[in-house]
């Protein structure tokens, strides 16, 4: 079965909500279309949701904003895992996995500053580290890791886009200890990202 959900209705709620998660403002989009789609997954779903954020620049400050999830499923995998909420420093997910990165939202604001092979503190304890550079989609990014102060056992990678404007994180993966192995229960990765220059 398979059921496509445009989410328009949900766009004032993703803009006042997506602050923390958001990479960029919208004013540095450029004029015309830009097209972003990730893959959404978690341990409970047997496939990828696909997530397609589309930033209209109008000029003169005008934007559309449009947000279409999709998935594949039988009933009880779209009725309990299908649909991912965007908290003010969280991704929460139909299945019941949080990501919650709100310990990063300082350093998403400095990330120009940031720099391979450093180690950043986090406000509230906890580091950022292991950070590489990665190409995520087309998109210059650094990537780092850091573990939850409040649970050992969870830790989130997350990629912080530098070259393009992206309305969300190239990367959240969240992961747990289960019996000393790291197990991936979310995910969200940037894997296609298009821009149409032009009027809009």
């Amino acid at each position: 079965m398979k059921r496509t959900i445009a989410l328009l209705a949900g766009i004032g709620l993703l803009l006042t909500g997506i602050g923390a998660l958001a990479q960029s403002d919208l004013d540095v989009f450029p004029l015309g279309t830009t097209t972003m789609i990730y893959n959404v997954s978690s341990e409970d779903m047997s496939g990828a949701q696909v997530l397609e954020l589309v930033v209209t620049s109008y000029g003169n400050d005008q934007y559309t904003v449009r947000m279409v999830t999709e998935q594949t499923g039988n009933e009880d995998e779209l009725g309990t895992g299908f649909g991912f909420i965007f908290g003010a420093a969280s991704v929460s997910s139909g299945g019941g996995h949080d990501a919650d990165y709100s310990s990063l939202t300082a350093l998403m604001d400095q990330r120009s500053r940031l720099q391979e092979g450093q180690d950043y503190l986090l406000p509230g304890g906890g580091l950022f580290q292991d950070i590489v550079g990665v190409t995520i989609a087309g998109v210059w990014c650094l990537q780092g890791t850091f573990i939850d102060v409040d649970d050992e056992n969870v830790r989130m990678t997350v990629a912080f886009a530098l070259t393009n404007p992206v309305y969300i994180s190239p990367l959240i993966r969240a992961e747990e200890l289960r019996n000393g192995e790291w197990i991936q229960t979310f995910s969200l990765e940037l894997v296609e990202y298009t821009v149409v220059e032009g009027e809009g």
